[in-house]
């Protein structure tokens, strides 16, 4: 009598956990794959993607994150409506990412599991939007929190392979630290030049065994703080991160030319610098600060500096 008491009270508590809701468990499936969600769904739409092709959406809240229910990387592709053609046309397309945040009500996405070994499709994916506009602008298409002016540079920059993995996860309003930028050199570098580096087997710092640290000297993109130093944490300013962009154009064969026109603050940038700031401002890739200022000293923030990096990759690419 006992023992069936216990197993009616395990019973009911078992049911009563299926009954709870839970905005962890909540999912989505595709044909082979399901989803996560950090949040429940608003419900489904549908809409169509060409001329000829329709599809039926989910609806999740600003806000939401969706992953993998195997813990693989995902593939997303971005649609954006055509008011001309009446549907909705892919603009971009990441790989390799670990999530994807539903932001933007403007944006449809498709949502699909990448093989870990072939790097291709491993289902047909799931459709999703912002139910509504709440968060506008206000993170990246991988959840990084960012400045509404900035947020379609920085998106483009991910797209292109930008994003070093220092930077994933980060607040990209913040200032970005040495290490922070010496990876996105290093990354820029690859991107440009078409191949991985290898961190080398030693350094001379003291203060930082980071890999990244490593490839970023090994380039001669930079030689430090000190002759046993990198200060990995340290901010950069907009004027070292001038110079380090020129380190990567010059390694990739470019030569760095002098300046044309003067900033306002000319007399506040370093002589070591002078060259770097007017060579990256003529071209673009770093622009002013307002007033015909420069502003050399200022620490230089983490979405600006992939903004530079992406336009060095679309500016100087053949420009060598």
């Amino acid at each position: 009598m006992l023992r069936r008491a216990l197993s009616l009270l395990l019973t009911a508590c078992a049911l009563c956990a299926l009954l709870v809701p839970s905005s962890l468990a909540a999912t989505i499936q595709s044909n082979q794959a399901v989803y996560h969600l950090s949040q429940d769904p608003d419900g489904t739409e549908s809409f169509q993607y060409s001329s000829t092709l329709s599809h039926t959406l989910t609806l999740l809240p600003p806000g939401t994150v969706v992953r993998s229910d195997l813990g693989n990387q995902l593939i997303v592709e971005r649609f954006t409506y055509r008011s001309f053609f009446g549907y909705w046309a892919l603009e971009s397309t990441l790989s390799a990412q670990e999530h994807l945040t539903v932001r933007d009500h403007n944006y449809v996405y498709h949502v699909i599991t990448q093989d870990p070994h072939s790097g291709k499709a491993m289902d047909a994916g799931v459709w999703v939007r912002a139910s509504g506009s709440g968060g506008l602008n206000s993170t990246t298409i991988t959840g990084e929190r960012v400045d509404e002016w900035a947020v379609d540079l920085v998106n483009e920059a991910i797209a292109m392979n930008l994003m070093p993995s220092r930077l994933k996860g980060q607040d990209l309003r913040g200032s970005i630290s040495r290490l922070q930028f010496a990876s996105l050199a290093v990354r820029l570098y690859e991107a440009m030049g078409g191949q991985v580096i290898s961190a080398p087997s030693h350094t001379p710092f003291t203060d930082t065994s980071d890999p990244e640290a490593g490839k970023a000297w090994a380039l001669g993109l930079t030689a430090g703080t000190s002759a046993t130093t990198f200060s990995p944490s340290q901010p950069i300013s907009r004027e070292q991160a001038a110079v380090m962009l020129s380190a990567v154009y010059r390694k990739l064969g470019g030569s760095i030319e002098g300046a044309s026109a003067s900033f306002a603050d000319d007399s506040s940038i370093a002589s070591w610098a002078k060259s770097s700031v007017y060579f990256m401002a003529r071209h673009g890739i770093i622009v002013g600060t307002g007033g015909n200022r420069f502003s050399p000293q200022r620490s230089a923030q983490r979405q600006s500096c992939l903004i530079m990096a992406l336009r060095m990759s679309q500016t100087l690419q053949t420009a060598r």
